[in-house]
C-alpha cells in the first residue's frame, strides 16, 4: 500500500510540474505538401497537406502562423476527407481538434495571406518563411509550389537554408521547392518573382526586384563555393591533427598501462612473500574499505563495519545485540571522531550510550532523518579526505600537462570542425578532446604505496578461500578482527562465508561488558539499512513569449496535442 501511494504521489506530482512532457503526443509528420497561388490583388490562397502517424492517445494538430510585417493572415479553416474540423486560434497559434488514437490521417489547412506580394518595376515578389526556427516537429518530406495568377513564363525564384538551391520554375510559371526532409528548428524561407503584368491592380513600389534575385544568387553561389573552400581545409587540418593526437594519446596510454603493470607485478611479488596476512594498517580500516571498494556506496555495511571498528579499537564497547557505549579512549582519526559524535551525540541516549533499535525509530521523523543523511556524508567525506592525504596515488604533472595541451588543442580544433561542417571530424574530435581533458583532469595512477596495499588485500582474500583453521588460528585475534571488518565492509563474500567457521570474533568480558558478546553484524546492517530507507524516502518527500523567424518576422510551424 504504502509503495502504491508512492508511486501515485510521484506520478501526480510529475504530472504537476511538467505538464507538457506528461501529456506530450508522440507523432511524425511523414508527408506535408503545401500550395501556394497568388490571386491578381496581391493576396495568396493557400492550402496545406499534412500527414500525422500517431503513437498513443492524441486530440488533434496544430499550426503557428506568423505573418510577416505588413501581411495579415485570415480565413483559418481545417479539413478531413473534405468534412470540416473544430479550430482554436491562440495568438498566432491554430489548434486543430481532431482526436484518436494510433491513426495516421491527413489534415488539409486553408487560409489566406493579405497584401503578400509586393510589386516593382520588373516583377512582383512573394517573399515568405512557411516555417522557421520556431519550428518543433519535423517534416518527413515537404514540396511547396507557389503558382502565378495566370500561366506565365518570366518566373524567378531562389530559396534560403533549408530551401537553398532546389528551386525550380515549372513551364507554367509555377515555382516549386522539393525539400524533402526538413528538421525542426530550421529556417526556410523561399523567394518567387513573377511578372509584373499579372498584377495589374497593384500599386508599384520604387525599384527593380529582378536585379536584387540576380545578385542574390550569385552572392549564395560565391558563399557556397568559399563555403566549400573552407570544409576542404578543415577536412586537410583534421586529417593531420586528429590522426597525431589519437597517436599521442594512444602512446601516453601505453606507456602508463606497461608503468602501472610493472608496479604491480613487483607488489604482487612481495604481497606473495609476506605470506597469509592482512596488510598493515598504514590507512585506516574505513580508508581500507573505500580504497579497495570505490564502487561501493556509503550503505549500511560500510557502517557496521565502522562500528565494528570502533569496537576493535576499544572506542566503544557492546554491551547487548543492539547497545553500544563509548569509552574514555581517544579516537585516532577524524573520522572516528565524527562517527562517534554522530551516533552518541545526533543518536545517542544522552549517557554515553547508542541503540540501534533507536536510531530505526528516531529516523522515521523527517527532521531526524536528514541529520542522520548529513552526519553521513560528513563522515564519509572525511574518510575520503584521509585516503586523499594517504599518498596511494600520485600526481603525474608532465602527463597532466600533456593531456591537458592535447585535449585544448582537440577542443579548438573541434569548434573549427563545427564552424566548417566537417562532421566527420568533428564526431572524432570531441571523443578524443573529452578524454585528453578528463584524464588531465582525473588521472592520478596508484603509487608504489597503493599498488602494494592493493595486492596486499587481494592476496589475502585469495589465500583464505583455501586455507584451513589451523593458518586462521594462527592469526593475531587483532588481524582476525580486521580482515572481518574487511569482509563486512567490502560485502566480499567470498571469504565472508568463510568466517562463519573460523573467526574467533568475541568481546571479552570486561566491567562495562559483563556478557560475552559474538559480533552480529547482520543486526547492524539491517538497522543502518532501515534508517538509510527513512533518509532517502524523507529526501525524495521534500522537494512565454518566442523570438527567431524567417524573413519579416514571419514564419511558424506544425505540432500536436
Amino acid at each position: 500500500m504504502t509503495r502504491l501511494y508512492r508511486t501515485f504521489l510521484t506520478a501526480t506530482l510529475l504530472l504537476f510540474l511538467f505538464p507538457a512532457a506528461a501529456l506530450a503526443v508522440d507523432f511524425e509528420i511523414t508527408d506535408s505538401r503545401i500550395e501556394a497561388i497568388a490571386d491578381k490583388n496581391g493576396t495568396v490562397s493557400v492550402t496545406e497537406y499534412h500527414t500525422y502517424q500517431f503513437d498513443g492517445d492524441f486530440n488533434g494538430v496544430t499550426r503557428m502562423l506568423v505573418p510577416k510585417e505588413g501581411t495579415d493572415i485570415s480565413g483559418f479553416s481545417a479539413f478531413e476527407d473534405g468534412q470540416p474540423l473544430r479550430i482554436e486560434k491562440d495568438g498566432d497559434v491554430y489548434k486543430v481538434f481532431r482526436g484518436g488514437k494510433d491513426e495516421t490521417i491527413t489534415v488539409e489547412l486553408r487560409y489566406a495571406i493579405e497584401d503578400a506580394v509586393t510589386l516593382y518595376e520588373d516583377g512582383a515578389e512573394f517573399y515568405w518563411p512557411f516555417f522557421d526556427d520556431r519550428n518543433e516537429s519535423d517534416y518527413g518530406s515537404m514540396t511547396i509550389t507557389v503558382e502565378p495568377p495566370e500561366p506565365s513564363s518570366g518566373t524567378e525564384l531562389i530559396g534560403y537554408d533549408e530551401a537553398a538551391g532546389i528551386g525550380s520554375a515549372e513551364p507554367d510559371g509555377t515555382a516549386r521547392f522539393n525539400m524533402g526532409h526538413v528538421d525542426s528548428g530550421e529556417n526556410g524561407d523561399i523567394r518567387v518573382v513573377f511578372d509584373a503584368s499579372l498584377f495589374p491592380s497593384l500599386n508599384p513600389v520604387p525599384g527593380t526586384i529582378r536585379d536584387t534575385i540576380a545578385a542574390e544568387r550569385t552572392r549564395l553561389a560565391e558563399e557556397q563555393k568559399a563555403a566549400e573552400a573552407r570544409n576542404r581545409n578543415a577536412v586537410l587540418a583534421g586529417n593531420i591533427v586528429i590522426p597525431a593526437a589519437f597517436l599521442l594519446l594512444l602512446g601516453v596510454f601505453w606507456r602508463e598501462w606497461n608503468l602501472s603493470r610493472r608496479k604491480s607485478a613487483e607488489a604482487r611479488r612481495e604481497a606473495d612473500a609476506s605470506g597469509f596476512m592482512t596488510p598493515k594498517e598504514i590507512i585506516s580500516m574505513p580508508a581500507a574499505m573505500q580504497f579497495m571498494s570505490p564502487a561501493i556506496d556509503t550503505g549500511p555495511e560500510r557502517l557496521s563495519a565502522a562500528l565494528l571498528d570502533l569496537i576493535r579499537k576499544g572506542q566503544v564497547v557492546q554491551v547487548s545485540e543492539t547497545r553500544f557505549e563509548e569509552t574514555d579512549k581517544a579516537p585516532e582519526h577524524q573520522h572516528e571522531e565524527i562517527f562517534r559524535s554522530f551516533l552518541f551525540d545526533s543518536f545517542g541516549d544522552g549517557t554515553g550510550g547508542f541503540d540501534l533499535e533507536e536510531l530505526k525509530r528516531r529516523t522515521e521523523d523527517d527532521k531526524e532523518a536528514g541529520e542522520y543523511s548529513n552526519r553521513v556524508a560528513e563522515w564519509s567525506g572525511t574518510v575520503s579526505r584521509e585516503l586523499k592525504e594517504a599518498g596511494l596515488k600520485e600526481s603525474r604533472p608532465g602527463i597532466s600537462f600533456l593531456l591537458a595541451l592535447t585535449g585544448s588543442i582537440l577542443a579548438g580544433t573541434a569548434i573549427y570542425f563545427g564552424i566548417r561542417e566537417a562532421w566527420i571530424h568533428l564526431a572524432v574530435a570531441i571523443p578524443l578532446a573529452l578524454a585528453a581533458l578528463v584524464g588531465a583532469a582525473f588521472y592520478r595512477p596508484l603509487s608504489e604505496k597503493g599498488h602494494l596495499l592493493r595486492e596486499q588485500w587481494q592476496t589475502f582474500t585469495g589465500q583464505f578461500k583455501n586455507a584451513g583453521a589451523d593458518e586462521w588460528t594462527s592469526m593475531s585475534r587483532e588481524d582476525r578482527l580486521r580482515g572481518y571488518i574487511y569482509a563486512i565492509g567490502t560485502k566480499n563474500k567470498d571469504i565472508d562465508l568463510q568466517f562463519a567457521r573460523f573467526a574467533d570474533t568475541r568481546q571479552p568480558a570486561s566491567d562495562m561488558s559483563p556478557a560475552v558478546i559474538v559480533y552480529d553484524p547482520l543486526i547492524m546492517n539491517r538497522s543502518f539499512a532501515v534508517a538509510g530507507e527513512h533518509a532517502a524516502y524523507s529526501s525524495s518527500a521534500t522537494y512565454s513569449s518566442s523570438s527567431g523567424g524567417g524573413t519579416g518576422g514571419g514564419g511558424g510551424g506544425s505540432g500536436a496535442f
